[in-house]
């Protein structure tokens, strides 16, 4: 994505959580030197003209993986969003893991060691996680930033690790893209691991508002999320 149309949303989403562009700067760096050369182009034949699956650590999660595996969402690619990684690993392994590094580091890197792409997210909150996880991943592994990107780091637009996976899959050609475990209207779940509730619900409300931007984008999303009753 072109940084001149992601930035009003960066601005805006900074305003909104309180967020420091200097911080995301400087993670951005530390990531950038603790990554080996990108191969996008490999990680691109796994999602061009495919249909994928994204799965996010909402409270719907295991339900959405039990009738997943009920139906013909094995056939497709899988992409798991940070925390939901521990649940999506007793389904399959997941195909790609895009994490900003909170949730159960040692799950996603026994997928990533099962063959799991790891997408890994700097932000100003992570610089600890970055500095101590990123040397253990040598290989099948792209870096992202919320700030303008540069050198070995791309911004494929998103926010939360779950609207990230989104447009990750919509960037690198997907055909379709299936919702699963996506609760972005306020309750969270427990592989969004121990946060503030408030802030959480405020990323989820930022996370609905940039999904349905990406369709406005011409993103072929599938909604397989339930929403509560009400």
């Amino acid at each position: 994505m072109r940084w001149e149309i992601w930035e009003p949303w960066y601005a805006e989403i900074c305003r909104r959580l309180g967020l420091n562009p200097s911080a995301d700067l400087e993670a951005a760096r530390v990531l950038n030197d603790l990554l080996p050369q990108p191969e996008l182009e490999k990680l691109m034949e796994i999602i061009e003209d495919r249909e994928c699956v994204v799965f996010g650590a909402g409270p719907s999660l295991e339900g959405g993986l039990l009738r997943g595996e009920k139906g013909d969402l094995g056939k497709r690619v899988w992409l798991a969003a940070d925390g939901a990684t521990s649940a999506v690993v007793k389904y399959r392994v997941p195909d790609v893991i895009v994490t900003d590094l909170d949730g159960k580091i040692e799950d996603q890197l026994k997928a990533w060691s099962s063959g799991s792409w790891i997408v890994v997210h700097a932000h100003g909150d992570n610089l600890p996680q970055l500095k101590k996880v990123v040397p253990k991943i040598h290989s099948r592994v792209i870096g992202t930033t919320q700030v303008r990107p540069f050198d070995k780091l791309f911004n494929f637009g998103g926010f939360t690790d779950g609207d990230r996976s989104a447009f990750l899959a919509y960037a690198l050609g997907a055909r379709a893209i299936y919702l699963v475990g996506m609760d972005w209207w306020g309750e969270v779940g427990k592989h969004s691991g121990k946060k503030d509730p408030a802030k959480k619900r405020a990323k989820l409300q930022i996370c609905g508002e940039l999904l349905e931007w990406l369709e406005q984008l011409g993103a072929n999303l599938i909604n397989l999320t339930t929403p509560p009753e009400s």
